[in-house]
């Protein structure tokens, strides 16, 4: 589900899914300006990106938030090594 819904978000916004990331399971407590403290304190990859939007996940009671980077990412082998 959430490819498609990175997919389609991406769609509607004109811009490249390569370059986004889609961060789901946000609790709803959380605003806009703490979500970015928070995506920039988990990774350094996320220095530069911008969020684009935040949408309520109805099913899971949370919110997901489109993020896009300047270039496109392959941020597996990153969460990979975290272990």
């Amino acid at each position: 589900m959430a490819v498609h819904l990175l997919e389609d978000w991406c769609q509607g916004m004109n811009i490249d899914p390569k370059n986004c990331l889609l961060v789901t399971g946000l609790p709803e407590a959380v605003d806009e300006g703490s979500i970015e403290s928070i995506l920039r304190a988990a990774t350094e990859c996320l220095s530069k990106y911008k969020m684009r939007g935040r949408m309520f996940m109805m099913e899971e009671e949370t919110f997901a938030v489109l993020c896009e980077l300047p270039v496109a990412v392959d941020l597996l082998p990153f969460f990979s090594n975290k272990n």
